[in-house]
């Protein structure tokens, strides 16, 4: 996954990273973790496509506009957007009932922590949203940890290309073996069915009684003739 990401973003970095976070804002199922790692490694094999401080903020733009959606979904239409049926397979009531109790006790600092735990940043979003959380508040504690995750991960990704590069060779290695040793098993069930397939019918064979087949007897000429009387 992480090389196909890669080559996404290396046709057109800036848009592409951009495109990328704001979806993951809206509930794709993408970490965003990979996608800033993706992004630096970018930078440091592509120098003249993208540049480092650069990719940074257009990373750190796109992520808090993705993270703006769900807030302002949840502060404008509040639950009732759960009616639509998409919308409900990312937030659902069990989870929206969840992050409200959260709220409630830890208070607005949610959003910060939640802002470092892939899976559940949209619901806290939204549900911050739905609880009118003060947009200033929201900004503050979701920039602050953007602030943090995205320039670290983005400078990781462009000073591990190397370690990268081993480790995209090594999951391409591994993949090939998983194909090669599940097509080997495959052909492997298949022979041992035909096989055992053969033995059966070689065993009813071998056990069925062979059928006697008895050939009508053509009648004796004057079989059924009277003998004759003597005189």
């Amino acid at each position: 996954m992480f090389d196909q990401i890669v080559e996404v973003i290396a046709r057109h970095p800036y848009l592409a990273v951009a495109t990328l976070c704001v979806l993951c804002g809206l509930g794709l199922p993408l970490p965003e973790e990979v996608i800033l790692l993706a992004a630096g490694y970018v930078c440091a094999k592509f120098p003249t496509h993208a540049e480092l401080p650069v990719m940074i903020a257009w990373s750190a733009a796109a992520i808090l506009t993705g993270d703006a959606l769900p807030y302002v979904l949840g502060r404008v239409f509040g639950v009732r957007l759960l009616r639509l049926r998409w919308l409900r397979l990312v937030v659902t009531r069990q989870r929206l009932a969840r992050f409200d109790r959260w709220f409630r006790r830890r208070g607005d600092w949610v959003v910060f922590i939640a802002r470092f735990i892939p899976g559940i940043r949209v619901v806290a979003f939204f549900t911050g949203g739905t609880m009118n959380m003060p947009w200033q508040r929201f900004l503050l504690l979701d920039g602050l940890g953007i602030v943090i995750t995205v320039p670290t991960l983005t400078w990781l990704g462009y000073h591990s290309a190397a370690m990268i590069e081993q480790m995209i060779a090594t999951v391409q290695r591994v993949e090939r073996g998983i194909l090669w040793g599940a097509l080997g098993a495959a052909v492997c069930a298949a022979l041992l069915v035909w096989v055992r397939r053969r033995r059966q019918q070689r065993q009813l064979r071998l056990t069925r009684p062979d059928e006697a087949i008895v050939h009508p007897q053509r009648p004796v000429q004057g079989a059924d003739q009277e003998p004759p009387i003597a005189p």
